[in-house]
């Protein structure tokens, strides 16, 4: 979908994921524009400002090359401590301004919920489960082996929580033309932790199957697995609360709660699918999939879903559901 508008904000949120060689290219896109090109201004968050001023100096470096209009503003802080109730001036976004929200492995941590009803629910539902397994033992005419196959925990009814219901109201408010999200497609959310460990197991190994494939030894890897996966696997199993930020959950989770706060899936474009496809198999990512009932990116390893790319736009009753080249 090309915007014919003559102001095009990009808003990235993808704060410590975010890197310049995305937007490298879509000023090299805009460049090749037919009909020549809109004036483009691109709001970063990121909380680190020296990664900020050298991704500035890159970007309007290349657009003074290209001969772009083209704005660069930068937001130190992290998408979960952003002021929602201001995000329109947080993120300098003036009216009349087209729209782009850009958003990488990020969205999942505006899941998180207060302690105290963390422990309450946690508490609950082990005392639910230890009650099932204690009458299952009980009835039970079989030989002992039989109680492993006590009744799995009940499991809530999942609430979204306000955080994130802040967060998508602020961007409804903003009328974007379209929202790219980008997600571990996992379910880590769980709020007892032999869910969580059994489900993180099978999704890491998966993704670290996914890296050898592509980089067996490196200085570079081993960082990524320390600093990032390290992180992230320590914050699913040993954090609780508001603690707990890596909170992955599946697309089909994340469906349920755009649509509850009043945000429609729309599908990406077959020129973007198949590009997208394209660079991850330049990387030696050959196992990488799309979903075709949803049109939607997925990178994929062996039958595990590993990342999901979707594209999102606030509800209007008179939107067209147009596929979005992305």
């Amino acid at each position: 979908m090309m915007l014919a508008l003559q102001v095009v904000r990009i808003v990235d949120l993808s704060c410590s994921t975010t890197h310049p060689w995305q937007w490298l290219k879509i000023l090299h896109d805009f460049h090749g524009r037919p009909g020549g090109p809109p004036e483009l201004r691109l709001t970063v968050v990121h909380e680190d400002s020296e990664f900020l001023d050298n991704m500035q100096a890159l970007l309007c470096r290349q657009a003074a090359n290209l001969k772009l209009c083209f704005y660069f503003d930068k937001v130190i802080g992290k998408l979960e401590t952003l002021d929602f109730s201001n995000l329109r001036e947080i993120l300098k976004i003036n009216f009349g301004e087209a729209v782009v929200i850009s958003c990488a492995l990020q969205m999942h941590r505006l899941l998180a919920v207060d302690d105290s009803v963390s422990r309450d629910g946690i508490a609950q539902l082990q005392q639910m489960a230890n009650m099932a397994r204690l009458k299952q033992m009980a009835c039970s005419a079989c030989s002992p082996a039989s109680t492993l196959n006590y009744p799995q925990t009940p499991s809530p009814q999942r609430q979204i929580p306000s955080l994130l219901v802040s967060f998508l109201s602020a961007i409804r408010a903003l009328e974007p033309k379209i929202i790219v999200m980008m997600e571990q497609d996992a379910d880590h959310n769980a709020p007892l932790f032999h869910d969580r460990f059994t489900k993180t197991v099978d999704y890491y190994a998966a993704l670290f199957d996914s890296l050898n494939a592509v980089d067996s030894a490196s200085p570079q890897r081993a960082r990524v697995e320390r600093v990032l996966l390290g992180e992230e696997i320590k914050n699913i199993l040993v954090c609780e609360g508001v603690q707990r930020l890596e909170r992955h959950e599946k697309l089909s989770q994340w469906e349920m709660h755009m649509q509850r706060c009043e945000v429609d899936h729309v599908p990406l474009s077959f020129e973007a699918i198949r590009e997208g496809k394209e660079r991850l198999m330049s990387y030696g990512l050959k196992q990488c999939k799309s979903d075709e009932d949803n049109a939607d990116l997925l990178l994929c390893w062996g039958a595990t879903r590993l990342y999901s790319i979707s594209a999102w736009r606030p509800h209007s009753s008179n939107a067209a559901p147009n596929k979005v080249a992305v």
